[in-house]
């Protein structure tokens, strides 16, 4: 385990983490809830209980303790104004910790539905309660302590797996490593559990789980969604990156019912930047972690469910006025327009054993958690994007040389001129142009890589351990089924793309597609995933607004 060794959020914001409602807010408050006593020792709620409401206490003090692998954990006290929850209160799913009355205590028992109402009719107590749900959020995940632990290897692909689901999904959690945490061997004894069956979650309850998949460990530790089959939307958007969740939350904001979907986790490939430098209102930059996040939460205060992980395996669209959507568990959601926001992926380079080392050396992230990873060695970043660029720079903090690979012969022509002179002012970050690997070698994990010089053939090893990939990139589109259609490359083809001569007449009798409306009605596509979109975070944010729109009129049409 890693311990922060900066000032933490419980030192240096408090107050805003542990507000006391002032007189009028109390009074705004009183009526939205239940006044109840309850003596000392009782339970007000209890981890892993879903869609619980708030308490505000008024006299007495609540105790907020978590379990975890090594015994309870006290890790809040409320007192006479004070009031608990912390995100997981705006999203339905389960409590992280539990409530304890230690005092007899007379509280305000407020139900989710009011605090959602709350949250959108009074914008004084909206804000000071978001502020302290996110930050109360942040302060659980900076003590890396959680009541789900994760025993596994750095050495292994699911573990990397693992660890990158909880962490991006914003999931407390304890990570004890094989190799370096001593305490590991006596809680394997202790459950059971040998090292061939490793990485391992064990709940707060005492389960284990033995390798499990991202959506078995999501349904065993609340983070999965309520029951979604059967159920119909106004708006289902395929997808969480900044696309996706902008249209969520101006589609929620105005009233309509939303879902959406996707199989990782909020942010897409965006979520897996360290810093966003160039996103308008950030001068000082945000981790495209924090954006996601901030933008989950908006979303779900609006009124949006937010379906993570649950993966879109299918899409059935012979009916037009309700598209029905296939879940990975045999799950059917049906909608009246859909939004496709299900983005790009990195292109992977035709190397014979990469998937191999995927996790285990080879990675298309670089975030904290893969930089505590090489901290201090060599690696190679490969791509000319920003993405690349953003890398490169972050990585340079933590290891000991950044070695950039592209095939071109230079970076101007793809990336921002603001990352070209981080780059060049970087010094122990080498840029090689017209340069690419060739070759990857090892045996569990990646030991060495062969590289070649395009213009002169010369090739050369390196004894390097990790390689973080970045390029170009493939859209996500198999699961459409050709119910829309589709440019050469595979992305989706919108509005002015589509000529009038390849949609169906039968279909298209009164009107054509829409700016951002795919060859199917009601259907839209935005961000990464259209043909022809701008490749930027701002971008996809500006056609997430403006889907919703277009959806408006295409609902108000269909009424008539």
């Amino acid at each position: 385990m890693t311990m922060p060794t900066h000032p933490s959020i419980r030192e240096t914001r408090r107050e805003q983490l542990f507000p006391r409602l002032a007189p009028h807010q109390l009074a705004t408050v009183m009526p939205l809830g239940e006044r109840r006593t309850y003596p000392a020792g009782a339970m007000l709620f209890r981890e892993g209980e879903r869609h619980l409401g708030m308490f505000v206490v008024l006299a007495g003090i609540v105790e907020i303790v978590r379990r975890t692998v090594v015994g309870e954990e006290s890790i809040a006290m409320y007192g006479p104004g004070m009031f608990t929850g912390d995100v997981s209160l705006l999203t339905g799913r389960a409590a992280v910790a539990s409530g304890r009355v230690r005092d007899d205590a007379e509280v305000l028992v407020i139900d989710e539905a009011a605090v959602h109402r709350l949250m959108v009719t009074d914008a004084e107590l909206s804000e000071l309660m978001m502020r302290a749900f996110i930050l109360r959020r942040v302060a659980l995940l900076e003590d890396d302590i959680g009541n789900t632990t994760l025993i596994g290897s750095r050495l292994t692909s699911d573990t990397h797996r693992l660890r990158q689901f909880l962490i991006r999904n914003g999931q407390p959690h304890t990570y004890l490593d094989l190799e370096r945490d001593p305490e590991t061997a006596a809680l394997l004894e202790r459950f059971g559990v040998v090292a061939d069956e490793l990485p391992v979650a064990i709940t707060g309850d005492g389960r284990v789980l033995r390798r499990p998949t991202n959506r078995a460990l999501a349904d065993a530790i609340g983070l999965s969604p309520d029951q979604l089959d059967g159920r119909r939307f106004d708006v289902a958007v395929i997808g969480a990156g900044p696309a996706g969740l902008a249209a969520a939350v101006y589609a929620a904001s105005e009233g309509l019912s939303v879902v959406v979907l996707d199989s990782k986790a909020p942010g897409g490939q965006a979520g897996t930047t360290s810093k966003i430098e160039n996103y308008f209102g950030f001068p000082t930059g945000i981790s495209g972690q924090a954006l996601a996040g901030r933008g989950f939460i908006q979303a779900q205060k609006f009124g949006a469910e937010v379906a993570i992980p649950r993966e879109v395996t299918g899409f059935e669209c012979a009916a037009p006025d309700a598209p029905i959507m296939q879940l990975d568990a045999g799950e059917r959601v049906a909608a009246r327009a859909v939004v496709i926001a299900t983005g790009a992926r990195y292109r992977k380079p035709a190397l014979a054993n990469l998937e191999s080392f995927e996790g285990r050396g080879v990675y298309y992230a670089a975030a904290f958690m893969e930089a505590q990873l090489c901290t201090g060695q060599e690696v190679i970043v490969v791509g000319g994007g920003n993405s690349a660029g953003q890398a490169a720079v972050f990585l340079a903090a933590h290891v000991r040389h950044v070695h950039m690979l592209v095939r071109s012969t230079g970076l101007a022509a793809s990336m921002s001129d603001y990352l070209i002179q981080r780059i060049t002012a970087t010094p122990n970050v080498t840029l090689r142009t017209q340069t690419e690997i060739v070759e990857l070698s090892g045996t569990s994990t990646l030991s060495g890589v062969r590289w070649r010089h395009r213009a002169t053939g010369l090739m050369e090893d390196r004894a390097i351990e990790h390689v973080f990939l970045f390029l170009g990139a493939e859209p996500n589109t198999a699961w459409l089924q050709e119910c829309v259609t589709l440019d050469a490359a595979g992305f989706v083809k919108t509005g002015p793309d589509l000529s009038p001569e390849a949609l169906d007449k039968d279909v298209w009798r009164d009107r054509l597609p829409m700016r951002l409306e795919t060859s199917h009605p009601g259907v839209f596509a935005i961000g990464d995933v259209r043909s022809g979109s701008v490749k930027r975070v701002a971008a996809a944010v500006g056609e997430g607004s403006t889907a919703v729109q277009l959806i408006h009129l295409y609902l108000a049409a269909a009424r008539r």
